[in-house]
């Protein structure tokens, strides 16, 4: 046996010694977020190294003192007992891995006696340090009871730390094929939201160089080594199982590998198309193309919409994320993946194999009437509409004859067919009866619309009607829901109980305690302000002011808490200063939107407001992208937009006002800042969107006319494993004095990774300056200063260390618990406008608000720290702020901070 033979591991769990393990960047991730505390879980498809990683990690913690478990549920059984008994299951294996002894609590809920168990025996027993590992999470889906009491099990550990301190000796991982909304959809309950996502990635370049060693006695030459690895990434991109086995398969090969880099390439795609693709149904062992096949010929989506939606990918070569079901579905089984926000297929082995004929051959095969059928099975067998009429049923009888089918498919056929003898009689009966039914059409049109399914109900209310909210309602919220920004659960979701009884007393009495408990939560914190404004127009038989706000609430977590602090610390300001000459006047409302960042979703969150005679205008959206396509609904509605984050100039026209520069004066003042120190050449990486393109456009212009040179890459057109190869290539090729990142805040995460191969290149290059926009300015920036940050210079639109920005980020940083971020003063001084245009009107309409914004002077006071007064939608001497990131700490309500690095202001000289 060859040394490669014994070198690779094709399937099954990687032993702790063995020597093609690859560590990936989920490894460090997961190590440091576990040793951390922190609560995790990976989520991926079949055979991209879980279980290895786990058995890893693992290892390492034991090492550093933990004492870890693993428990796989498979193991478990999904049929055949009772909630109770998979509980006491669970319960019993944790026990056995800590050697303790269980008690019977028959007479507390299987709920209550879990957490029982972990207070009084697991943390009271054990000293150390615990990560309990559970295994095959996606089980619980198959379940005959419920398991949300068991995610909710998992929050409870975590928020409890706060009162009782020996559960900050215990986390959790999670590992299975599912997503966080396929196993518990209750947001209020979920611990998916306080938890950590660990991506497992496929190899890249780097990180797979180690597998070449199984190859040495058959290549001497590392040149070579290096043309094989490359070829083998450009088939299985990375895919673990795949790359493991075509370097097996060489290994294994009796013939020589040849050494030209043209040869070499012909020869593998030889190899892959001889041993993996052609055939590939009877030669997948260990099976893992029929993995993918059967994983979703069985899925519980409907498999024709799977199909299309694969289709679409495949002729389109790639689709932007929508987080469609069918998306999610597909990426579980492996066969596309998520990169830079857009979708496409995983690597060029899944594009042979599962082609067009594949899918054809699919679609021949499958039933003719699959989503009817799912329909009128999911109605419990009652909904005619979705049983096959005419020409269907035909076609449906045909395909029937000379096979063997399910007992469903022959009551849907027959049932089907019952249908079509009903309505023939029905024809002959109508016929008879069509002068009377011709007289009375119009009535019988109204009780038709009026008795229609659900949704058509929904739709004309909402289209026909205008009736606001109809559609989509989970996205807005006075007070109705929660979208859960804090920690405190209880009063707050007694406070939406009341709001929604229309008893806005007592929801001033939970909502004031819930905000009073977790005093950095602005959502309770306006839900409590909404609650006086509702009380008090009910006194006035008048409705309150009403103003919305639209942000992205659980795409970027932090960007939504940061404007929505600015727009409640203003509504609080207001409200109060009514409160104290007596209430005399109505109270400000503010309605809170969720657009995802998602121009798609945007425009209808837009469309909903704009149907809600009561909203006056609006403050959003996040991303400039978000704010271009809700725009054009505003402006037909005459619906003001102030805008407190989105920079683009493609924003403008009648009803846009801006509270932030625009992406033309920021990026005038990084290339003045560029050309003054001495930077005259830049490679810029941008997203290709409203935001990253327009500000590129705008530096590139003002570097140029000062004689710079520029060369620009879109981030969404770099391999995620060729990171390392792009920030190389930068460095050595194009030798620029500086690179320049404007990412969209999607993208912040890839800059992070191209920036942390700076630690690969050499010293003099480690130094290269980075500049970039404000949608780096976070604390995840901060946190990674360390892998080559420090020293990055950023233009912000505000600044809490800046003299006339103090008094403002003290009162802010105070009411909060909290620093503050230009995001929260921007979106204060936009509805500090609003409030200033609403004031100057007793009754004011949309189009008094739209005109009174364009003459309104704010004086600082009255701001964040600078005036504010608009010239064509346009901040009136607005200058941006240049920061750079340094060590060390600071003042209590200055720059934010992160593993011992803030931002501090650029002196100007």
């Amino acid at each position: 046996m060859n040394q490669g033979q014994k070198y690779y591991h094709v399937g099954g769990d990687l032993n702790l010694d063995d020597p093609s393990y690859i560590e990936r960047q989920a490894d460090i991730n997961l190590y440091d977020k576990l040793e951390a505390g922190n609560f995790c879980y990976v989520f991926n498809s079949r055979q991209m190294g879980k279980s290895s990683l786990r058995v890893r990690v693992k290892k390492n913690l034991e090492t550093a003192g933990f004492k870890c478990v693993v428990i796989s549920l498979d193991r478990l059984g999904t049929k055949g007992f009772t909630e109770e008994q998979w509980y006491n299951s669970l319960i019993k294996n944790i026990a056995d891995k800590f050697h303790l002894q269980t008690e019977s609590l028959s007479d507390l809920t299987p709920l209550d006696r879990l957490s029982s168990f972990f207070e009084n025996k697991l943390l009271a027993e054990n000293e150390q340090k615990i990560v309990i590992f559970i295994d095959e999470i996606d089980t619980v889906l198959s379940l005959d009871f419920p398991t949300d009491d068991f995610f909710a099990f998992i929050r409870f550990c975590y928020n409890e730390r706060a009162n009782n301190p020996i559960y900050e000796r215990v986390t959790f991982v999670l590992l299975g094929v599912a997503t966080p909304s396929q196993l518990i959809q209750d947001t209020r309950r979920t611990p998916f939201n306080i938890g950590e996502a660990i991506q497992l990635n496929g190899f890249s370049l780097q990180e797979a160089r180690p597998l070449t060693r199984g190859l040495e006695g058959k290549i001497n030459d590392p040149i070579v080594a290096e043309f094989i690895l490359r070829e083998i990434l450009k088939w299985t991109g990375g895919q673990p199982f795949l790359t493991q086995k075509i370097f097996k398969i060489i290994a294994d090969d009796e013939n020589i590998i040849p050494s030209d880099e043209n040869l070499i390439s012909k020869w593998i795609e030889k190899l892959v198309k001889s041993r993996i693709i052609e055939n590939w149904e009877y030669q997948d062992e260990p099976q893992h193309l029929r993995t993918i096949h059967n994983r979703i010929i069985n899925s519980k989506e409907p498999l024709v919409k799977l199909l299309k939606f694969y289709l679409k990918i495949l002729q389109d070569k790639e689709l932007p994320v929508n987080d469609s079901l069918e998306q999610n579905e597909l990426i579980l089984s492996g066969l596309i993946e998520e990169r830079n926000g857009k979708l496409k297929v995983y690597n060029l082995i899944y594009e042979s194999v599962f082609n067009y004929n594949w899918v054809a051959e699919m679609l021949v095969e499958m039933r003719p009437y699959e989503e009817q059928l799912l329909r009128w099975l999911s109605s419990n067998r009652q909904d005619k509409s979705s049983l096959l009429q005419g020409e269907q049923l035909q076609k449906a009888i045909a395909w029937r004859d000379g096979k063997v089918l399910n007992i469903e498919d022959y009551q849907f056929i027959n049932a089907s067919e019952e249908l079509e003898i009903a309505n023939l009689e029905m024809k002959i009966q109508k016929k008879e009866r069509f002068q009377r039914l011709l007289a009375a059409i119009t009535i019988n049109m109204m009780i038709i619309a009026g008795v229609s399914v659900f949704q058509l109900q929904k739709t004309i209310q909402s289209e026909w009607l205008r009736v606001p909210y109809v559609l989509n309602p989970e996205l807005f919220s006075q007070g109705e829901k929660s979208f859960f920004l804090g920690d405190e659960i209880s009063y707050q979701n007694k406070g939406v109980e009341a709001f929604n009884k229309g008893d806005y007393s007592k929801a001033i009495e939970f909502f004031k305690t819930s905000k009073e408990i977790d005093k950095s939560d602005p959502e309770v914190a306006i839900y409590y302000n909404n609650s006086l404004a509702h009380e008090q127009a009910k006194k006035m038989n008048l409705k309150p002011i009403t103003v919305a706000v639209v942000v992205p609430m659980y795409v970027s977590r932090s960007s939504a808490i940061a404007i929505l602090r600015g727009v409640a610390l203003a509504q609080n300001e207001f409200n109060e200063s009514n409160e104290k000459v007596g209430f005399k006047s109505r109270l400000l409302n503010v309605r809170i939107a969720d657009d995802s960042n998602n121009p798609d979703q945007a425009r209808k969150v837009a469309k909903e407001l704009t149907k809600d005679s009561d909203v006056l205008a609006v403050i959003g959206h996040n991303a400039s992208q978000a704010s271009k396509s809700a725009l054009e609904e505003y402006q037909h509605s005459n619906l003001a937009m102030i805008a407190s984050t989105s920079a683009s100039t493609e924003l403008k026209g009648k009803g846009f006002f801006r509270t932030i520069r625009s992406n033309e004066v920021t990026a005038k003042s990084l290339a003045d800042y560029a050309i003054k120190h001495n930077i005259k050449k830049v490679v810029i990486y941008y997203n290709r969107d409203a935001y990253g393109k327009d500000i590129e456009e705008k530096f590139e212009a003002s570097f140029k006319e000062q004689r710079g040179k520029v060369s620009s890459k879109d981030l969404e057109m770099i391999p995620q494993q060729n990171f390392k190869e792009e920030f190389l290539v930068t460095s050595i090729i194009n030798h620029p004095d500086a690179v320049v990142f404007f990412p969209n805040t999607e993208s912040v995460s890839t800059v992070i990774k191209i920036v942390s191969y700076k630690k690969f290149v050499s010293p003099e290059l480690r130094n290269l300056p980075l500049l970039g926009g404000g949608t780096l300015y976070n604390s995840e920036i901060l946190k990674q200063a360390k892998e080559g940050f420090e020293g990055l210079i950023l233009t912000v639109p505000w600044f809490p260390e800046e003299k006339n920005s103090e008094e403002f980020a003290k009162r802010a940083c105070e009411r909060w618990e909290d620093k503050i971020d230009w995001g929260t003063a921007s979106s204060y001084d936009a509805t500090q406008a609003f409030i200033a245009a609403i004031s100057q009107s007793k009754n004011p309409s949309r189009k008094d608000v739209i005109e009174k914004l364009k003459s309104i002077k704010l004086p600082p006071d009255k701001t964040s720290g600078d005036a504010l007064q608009f010239i064509n939608s346009e901040r009136k001497d607005a200058k941006p702020v240049l920061v750079r990131v340094v060590g060390g700490s600071r003042k209590k309500c200055g720059s934010i901070e992160e593993g011992g690095f803030r931002f501090e202001k650029v002196p100007e000289n």
